[in-house]
């Protein structure tokens, strides 16, 4: 990184050196990607600390809303916090550093209480990773890779690091090294994340001038000439609260509370489903939750570059249904005694495109549809709502509905909740520059 770049507190997507792109989405993946490492490792190793505690789904349900609690509300100041005058990267390194503290004290605690208290302020740490995170990508990646390189961050990157890797290393640490020392070992690599954020990372210019509006780049033309570049002057204060009027964030922000109630609940219960109800062992258990990896490693990369290409809203509408029915069908494989290793994978690897409406309909969309100088609070504010209610609310019900009824019925309500991000994107407005860039010129 040259040495002019240094001293610059933010810099526009021109200033930028060259590769800085790559290195600032390989950076993001990875802090994104430990945090949810982090934030199902409690899932993935309840087999193992639950029973030496005396607690059963319903304290793993509670365990799991209070972190998305707190997650949720103060992610939302912290993006907010974003968009002002403090610096996004400092913010960023500090929630990392925390997060990995607090998981390094997960393996410190000796009951309901204290798992309570240490998964509440680890929340508090990693809520605003992700909006701030994005906050970065919308105004510092190009046009034509934007959904692809929010996709990497949000979804591939989670599926190769939480997903894939998460479940693996995790059991087999607990294996050998029990499930204490496992959440002990964490705070290495949060620790290296940490400095790689404040060391790499460049601050985001969020405001754009009516001169660096005529001085956009000849290849981002087209895709640049139908976005929203608002010139802010000292007199103009623009209000947050009017720009969460738009139409697609609205939509956003209902159809992420379902979305997130499916996808939190699916990592918290689909290993004691496999395990206790379809008779998987642990090892059996792990390769098929590797397999959701798999397929947000596949998915997360594939369908937001589709969907710079076709548009954002077709593939959240295929990405939603895929989620949705193999969701079903997961269940219907055990009960129908049909479930084997290689079936369950296949199904999880199928059922896990639909993270890939998480890119789109948490970030992509609202981001391109509101107003681009409350990018960290729109995503923010559609975190909170889909963390506060969809998993907050939803994996204690969730927690609640298997101990009164069976974890059938959950995965059943799970797939249901998909299915409602099916109808919710039915009524999205096209957002991505290049399909509207195409439907211009016509």
């Amino acid at each position: 990184m040259s040495n002019s770049t240094k001293g610059k507190r933010t810099l526009s997507r021109a200033e930028l050196p060259k590769g800085y792109e790559n290195l600032m989405v390989t950076i993001l993946c990875l802090a994104f990607g430990f945090v949810m490492f982090d934030r199902f490792a409690l899932a993935n190793l309840a087999g193992y600390w639950m029973p030496e505690l005396g607690l059963d789904e319903s304290a793993l349900g509670l365990a799991m809303s209070v972190f998305a609690g707190t997650w949720a509300i103060v992610g939302f100041f912290g993006s907010r916090l974003a968009d002002s005058k403090f610096s996004r990267k400092a913010i960023l390194a500090l929630a990392v550093l925390v997060f990995s503290v607090m998981s390094f004290l997960t393996g410190m605690i000796q009951g309901l209480f204290s798992l309570l208290l240490v998964r509440a302020i680890m929340g508090c740490a990693e809520g605003p990773v992700m909006p701030v995170s994005q906050s970065f990508i919308i105004p510092q990646s190009t046009p034509s890779r934007r959904g692809l390189n929010m996709g990497l961050m949000q979804v591939a990157a989670v599926g190769l690091i939480s997903s894939l890797l998460g479940p693996i290393i995790q059991v087999a640490l607990a294996e050998s090294i029990g499930w204490r020392a496992t959440f002990f070992v964490t705070i290495i690599p949060g620790i290296i994340i940490a400095f790689l954020c404040w060391k790499f990372l460049i601050n985001p210019k969020t405001t754009t001038t009516a001169e660096e509006m005529a001085q956009v780049d000849a290849a981002d033309d087209i895709s640049d000439a139908v976005e929203i570049h608002p010139v802010e002057t000292e007199e103009e204060k623009p209000s947050f609260f009017h720009a969460l009027k738009n139409r697609n964030v609205l939509l956003s922000m209902l159809g992420t509370l379902f979305l997130l109630c499916w996808y939190v609940c699916m990592l918290t219960y689909a290993p004691t489903f496999l395990t206790s109800v379809a008779g998987f062992t642990p090892t059996d258990m792990s390769i098929i939750m590797a397999a959701f990896g798999v397929g947000a490693i596949v998915w997360g990369i594939v369908l937001p570059k589709i969907s710079d290409v076709v548009g954002r809203k077709p593939v959240v509408i295929v990405a939603a249904l895929m989620g949705s029915l193999s969701t079903f069908a997961f269940v219907w494989a055990v009960n129908s005694g049909m479930a084997s290793v290689p079936l369950m994978v296949v199904i999880a690897f199928v059922a896990w495109g639909g993270t890939g409406v998480c890119a789109l309909m948490q970030s992509t969309i609202p981001a391109e549809s509101g107003d681009p100088r409350f990018v960290s609070s729109i995503i923010g504010a559609n975190q909170l709502t889909g963390e506060l209610i969809g998993a907050t609310v939803g994996a204690s019900v969730m927690g609640f509905l298997a101990v009164a009824t069976s974890l059938d019925v959950v995965l059943i309500v799970l797939g249901c909740c998909m299915f409602v991000c099916v109808i919710v994107s039915l009524f999205y407005k096209e957002s991505a520059p290049m399909v509207l860039a195409r439907r211009a010129k016509q």
